[in-house]
This record gives C-alpha cells, sequence and structure tokens, in this order.
C-alpha cells in the first residue's frame, strides 16, 4: 500500500504537537549499557495463599543469570516496567499505578498515574494488584540530562454497560531522581501529549541515528496510522504516518523495533504479522509488508513478539504455538517455521500458553505463559534457525505465579556513523558481552552479544595447552577445552573507535559416569557441580524439583531434556527430586552448587 507520509514536515495540518520538556545543563551518558539489566517480576494475582503481593521474582542479568526475591513498595502484575542506572542498579519501577525508587520506596506524588476507572478498580483498595495493561510504559532518560526520567505510559478507557475497553491516551510522568534526598520526586504527572483510539500492541521507542534523541511509536486501534515522537532535551515532537495494510481486530499485541532500528514488526494472532523498513533518521516507515498466518489462531486474545539479538530473526509468541520468521530471506513469509507448540506440564497447572516474549541482555529470548503461571521457557539460541534456536519449554519453575514481563528498547544502540543525521560527535564505542553453551564434554560454543557495531572479534579461552586453537577471530566460536576445570575467557571487541574486552569465568566438566554422586539405581553428576548436572536411572521420573536448604523450590523442569542447568542458583546445598508422571517421587539426590 501506498505511503501517504512522503516527508516528514515541520508543520502538520492540526496534528503537530510540540512539547517543551524541562531543560537540564547536565550532560548524561549517551551510550547506557545495563538500563535493562534487572527484571523485575511481580507474583501474580492468582498467586499462592502466604505469598505476599508487594514481593518480586528478581532476574539479574549480570555475568550469568541471577534469580533472587526482593520486596517492594508496588505490586507488579501485567504493567511492568523498570530502568537500572549504567551499572546495573535498579532506579525506577511501575506499574501503571504508582512509582517506585532504589530504595524500595514509593517516589513522591506518583499515585493516581493513569486516572480512571481502571486505576480505581486495580491501583486502590485493601489489595491493589497493579495496572491491567501490557506493553503500556516506556522509561527514558531525558537525553542531556543526568537526573530526569520520563515515564510514556498509555490509559485504558473502560465501561462496564456497555462492554468497552480500548488504550485512549498517551500520557507521559516526569521525575528527577535527585530530588527529596535521592528518594526522588514526580515533577509533572498524567500529561497527555495523544487522546485517540489506540491499538493493544502498545509502544516502543529507539534511538535517533544522532545516538542521542530518541522516536517513540504507537499505533490508531483498527487502522494503518501510525504516531511517532521525536524525543528530544527541547521537547518532544509529534508525526503521523499512515502506511501498510490496516489492523481490523482488537487483539492484543506487540510493536517493536530490531535491535538496529532499521525494522518495525507489529504482530498479533488474529491481524497476523506487519514489517516495515525505519528510517532512523526521518522517522519513516516505508516498504510495509503484510504476512497473513493462515492457522487456528485467529480466536485468541493476545501475543508478542521478540528479534534475535542480530536481527536475523524474528519470533512470534500466538498462545498455541511459536514462530520464526527469517528477516533476512528474500521472501519473508515463505521463511516461517514453527518452533514450538503448546504443552501441559504440571509446572504450568492453569496453563501453558505461549504468550508474552522478551530479548534478554544475554541474548536469549524468555517466553512466559498468560494468565499467571509459575513456568517460563526459553529460547536459548535465537540466533540460529528452526530448532537449532533451541527452544527449551518450562525451563523455570518459579516458587508461585507471576505475571508478565518487562518492556524495554534497546539502550545499547548508538549513531548510524556518517549518516545525514550523525552531528553530535558521538561514536560507536564497542561493548563486549557474550554467552556460552555447553555442548557435552569438553565443549562449548561461544556467543557474542556485543554492541555499538563492533567489527572485529577476538576471543582468548584461556587454555593454552591448545595452541592455536586457544584464540578466535569468529564472531561466535567453538572450543574444545583440554581438561575440566574453569577458564577465563575473554572477549575482545573493536571497530574504528576503539575497543572493550569482557572476560569471565567459564567451567567445564565432563559427563562420566566414572564418578556418580551417590550408588545405586539413580546417579547424578558431576557433583558438585559449577552449573549443568546430568543423571541415569531415574527412567520412569516425568519431572525434576531442585529445593533450597529452606525447603523453597529453586527449579522444576521436565526431565525429558536428562540435564538442568543450576547456573544461576547460589553457592551451595541443593535437594534434587525426582517424580514419575503420577506424583510419585522417585528418587533424591544432595548436589552441592560450586562456583
Amino acid at each position: 500500500m501506498r505511503n501517504t507520509a512522503s516527508a516528514i514536515y515541520p508543520i502538520m495540518k492540526s496534528r503537530i504537537v510540540i512539547i517543551i520538556l524541562i531543560s537540564s545543563s547536565t550532560f548524561a551518558s549517551l551510550f547506557g549499557q545495563k538500563e535493562d539489566n534487572n527484571w523485575i517480576l511481580g507474583y501474580s494475582q492468582f498467586g499462592i495463599p502466604g505469598i505476599n503481593e508487594i514481593m518480586r521474582i528478581n532476574f539479574n542479568f549480570s555475568d550469568s543469570l541471577k534469580i533472587t526475591h526482593l520486596e517492594g513498595a508496588i505490586p507488579l502484575t501485567l504493567s511492568n516496567v523498570s530502568m537500572c542506572d549504567s551499572i546495573g542498579e535498579i532506579l525506577l519501577i511501575s506499574n501503571s499505578c504508582n512509582i517506585e525508587n532504589k530504595n524500595g520506596n514509593i517516589v513522591e506524588n506518583s499515585d493516581s498515574l493513569n486516572p480512571g476507572l481502571v486505576y480505581d478498580q486495580f491501583c486502590t483498595g485493601d489489595e491493589p494488584i497493579g495496572y491491567r495493561s501490557t506493553t503500556n510504559m516506556l522509561l527514558l532518560q531525558q537525553p542531556d540530562s543526568a537526573h530526569l526520567y520520563y515515564l510514556f505510559h498509555t490509559s485504558l478507557y473502560f465501561t462496564i454497560s456497555p462492554l468497552v475497553a480500548y488504550r485512549d491516551k498517551l500520557r507521559y510522568t516526569v521525575v528527577d531522581i535527585t530530588k527529596n534526598n535521592g528518594e526522588g520526586i514526580v515533577l509533572e504527572k498524567n500529561t497527555i501529549i495523544l487522546e485517540d483510539t489506540l491499538s493493544s500492541d502498545g509502544i516502543c521507542a529507539v534511538r535517533h541515528a544522532n545516538g542521542r534523541d530518541w522516536w517513540i511509536l504507537t499505533t490508531r486501534r483498527k487502522s494503518n496510522m501510525y504516531f511517532t515522537y521525536l524525543f528530544t532535551p527541547e521537547g518532544l515532537t509529534m508525526f503521523e504516518q499512515t502506511i501498510g495494510v490496516p489492523t481490523w481486530s482488537e487483539a492484543g499485541g506487540e510493536i517493536l523495533f530490531s535491535p538496529d532500528g532499521n525494522k518495525l514488526a507489529r504482530f498479533n494472532p488474529r491481524d497476523d504479522l506487519r514489517v516495515f523498513d525505519f528510517d532512523r533518521c526521518t522517522g519513516l516507515l516505508s516498504n510495509p509488508v503484510h504476512v497473513p498466518v493462515i492457522d487456528d489462531a485467529d480466536e485468541d486474545l493476545t501475543g508478542s513478539a521478540a528479534f534475535s539479538a542480530d536481527g536475523h530473526f524474528l519470533y512470534c509468541a500466538e498462545m498455541e504455538r511459536l514462530l520464526q520468521f527469517d528477516m533476512w530471506a528474500p521472501d519473508l513469509a515463505s521463511s516461517k517455521k514453527i518452533i514450538a507448540e503448546r504443552k501441559s506440564n504440571p509446572a504450568c497447572p492453569n496453563g501453558s500458553s505461549l504468550a508474552y516474549l522478551e530479548l534478554a541482555p544475554d541474548g536469549r529470548i524468555y517466553l512466559t505463559p498468560a494468565g499467571g503461571q509459575r513456568c517460563m521457557h526459553r529460547i536459548s539460541r535465537p540466533e540460529l534457525q528452526d530448532t537449532l534456536c533451541e527452544f527449551e519449554a518450562f525451563y523455570y519453575s518459579l516458587d508461585a505465579p507471576f505475571s508478565s514481563l518487562p518492556h524495554f528498547p534497546n539502550f545499547r544502540l548508538g549513531p548510524i556513523d556518517g549518516s545525514a543525521c550523525d552531528t553530535l560527535g558521538i561514536n560507536n564505542l564497542p561493548l563486549a558481552g557474550w554467552r556460552y553453551d555447553r555442548t557435552g564434554g569438553l565443549g562449548v560454543d561461544f556467543t557474542s552479544v556485543s554492541w555499538y557495531e563492533p567489527t572485529a572479534w577476538a576471543w582468548e579461552f584461556g587454555d593454552p595447552s591448545t595452541g592455536a586453537n586457544n584464540y578466535s577471530t569468529e564472531k561466535h566460536p567453538s572450543h574444545t577445552f583440554s581438561a575440566p576445570g574453569g577458564y577465563d575467557v575473554c572477549l575482545t571487541v573493536s571497530n574504528t573507535y576503539g575497543s572493550d574486552t569482557k572476560c569471565k569465568t567459564v567451567w567445564v566438566n565432563t559427563v562420566s559416569t566414572a564418578v556418580p554422586a551417590e550408588s545405586g539405581s539413580l546417579k547424578v553428576f558431576p557433583n558438585p557441580t559449577t552449573g549443568e548436572l546430568r543423571w541415569e536411572g531415574a527412567e520412569n521420573a516425568a519431572t525434576v524439583r531442585v529445593y533450597n536448604l529452606l525447603g523453597q523450590l529453586q527449579l522444576e523442569q521436565s526431565t525429558t531434556l536428562q540435564h538442568v542447568d543450576l547456573s544461576h542458583l547460589p553457592v551451595g546445598l541443593y535437594s534434587v527430586q525426582f517424580y514419575a508422571e503420577d506424583g510419585a517421587l522417585v528418587g533424591v539426590r544432595k548436589v552441592t552448587r560450586v562456583p
């Protein structure tokens, strides 16, 4: 369909909105590194008795994923956004009702966000649970400011008789994190910048090509109208564009930019997939592609999407199945692969739908069911095609049901060097990051998850006895280590502007049965373990559960994988319990997790 907005004009009849923001003379760091380092998951209101409504599960993506429990001031369910500082420490959290600060206290004057019937129903009273909307918030630092943060949020219009519900306003709320002795204060609240019938696909953001400013985008309900805002130190400027095939349904979905910002994807199970090119200089969409997905998901109410870190593949969750599209294929529609289909599991007693996706800083994609569940799935290698991406169903099982996932833009995106918009003298200084996957025995696959456009990769595996194989210049190499043990592995990434090095310890174990953990028919090995645990002699077991010394469930997983990864658990002693499909206990083994 023809693009009806051929250019962005300084003035557009009655629809141009320029909002002057609070200015700041303090220059903030342009390149965020760990703003999305902590994912704060709130317990579902459909939880279990005795679980405090303000308890959270914290997924901390530092050198490796660590899962811990926190307590805060506000309940988190579907509406969930957070922001860390540049070293990965929590600054702000919001549930669309209030805003919480780094000390776990409610920010002054942050009450009554999104006023209306939904706020009154879910944000007030004796047992508030938080706002009931997904992908409805973004937290962004004001360009050129070190202390002003903007919460962009959409509100729900809701009536009971007749039953009507849709997003009706896009607003912003401003927090100064330095005020009130570091507790922060809301300076401006619920400022409406767009009043329209907005779609349930949410809002998304991407860096401007100058490396400092932001583009923020949302859409009109049942249409092909796109609203784009340019967020600069001077304010917000809004533009409209009509492009592509209109949507027709009221299904929930997701709209998001690719990690490099050059693509925009929009997906829900009823309206299917829409993909556009995006110009980070002008904010214009172009080359619309509509991909109908013909299946039985057209009655599903929600879905989501996530790109692999390199932008090669787009994953779309439609409740009953998980789809993969090759963004580099000449024919996007024909590249569709069904990666996984919904399965039942005791870890998800209320259903195991494939609902919410989010790309994490480790380059993996995490996937949760709808409706509040204990289980979480993940895509371990989303950069690989078809089943090589390693979808792992029920990979995590948490101690109580949780709801939804936080929603982030790519904070590690710089300018388009040499473009007409590269006017601020900002350079893409590379940032190294990587993960590893054990392949069995002494073999390990390494994946670079580095940012700011590196052009060269230099690996050193800390294994000099392997000679020249101790080094690699591949982006995603593999290495077979010479012996079990710990190895200090380093990746250095570089480009024209500089280099950066990231080192961490990789522990490698054999999986030989020569040293079983215990005598008898059930054997677990290696024990002690640095993370990976395998077993034999539990052929009739269907589920493995891992408990800490306090009897708290740390992990639950199907035994069809024949191994579990304990690397996210703290060092210590654990009870690993194996259960048959009928719930009968097959066996128990004590396992020590070591560094």
